[in-house]
């Protein structure tokens, strides 16, 4: 565990930055000691990193307590998120009982990048299954998983916008303002 408090919870295989590198400049929520974003833009990605509370920041991390930090990473919840549409989303391993949950309520963008475990350990996002569509799926090696639950960095592009509506707006009947359905 201190491995992953002191870099990142997830290890960043060459294969899976290769992944991230591929869907363009990417901004990354709860980035903690910015390990992932420091590897991502040492092979050219243009990545800009949020975290509520950032290691060099006034709060306390609770995730990475008296970690270094690898990247500079900006202190930012995902309301931030609304600024980024023409960035994919990238979050690895969200804290499972954290607000990373509800990013797609304030995303605006197309592709998600997300590293977790479907919400056994991980936060799962709101609303992902009804506004995009997987494309993409690789197993990670996360450094604390949970070991009936293989872990994995899976690609979202949004689905396509029913005529009149939103995704899910269908089964749903009406278009709950502020639910976080985009």
């Amino acid at each position: 565990m201190r491995l992953a408090q002191y870099y990142a919870y997830v290890f960043p295989s060459d294969s899976a930055l290769a992944m991230l590198a591929g869907l363009g400049p990417l901004v990354e929520m709860g980035a903690g000691t910015g390990y992932w974003a420091r590897r991502l833009r040492s092979i050219g990605v243009d990545i800009a990193a949020f975290d509520q509370a950032p290691i060099d920041g006034g709060r306390t991390n609770r995730y990475h307590p008296a970690s270094r930090l690898w990247a500079h990473v900006e202190q930012g919840d995902q309301t931030v998120l609304s600024g980024y549409a023409h960035c994919g989303l990238f979050l690895c391993w969200p804290p499972l009982f954290s607000s990373l949950g509800d990013c797609l309520t304030h995303y605006r963008g197309d592709t998600v990048a997300y590293i977790g475990d479907g919400g056994y350990r991980t936060a799962r996002l709101d609303h992902l299954h009804e506004a995009f569509t997987k494309v993409a799926t690789a197993p990670v090696r996360a450094l604390d998983p949970d070991p009936a639950v293989r872990p994995e960095l899976t690609i979202w592009k949004r689905a396509p916008r029913p005529a009149g509506g939103l995704p899910g707006q269908a089964r749903q009947g009406k278009l709950a303002v502020g639910a976080g359905n985009i």
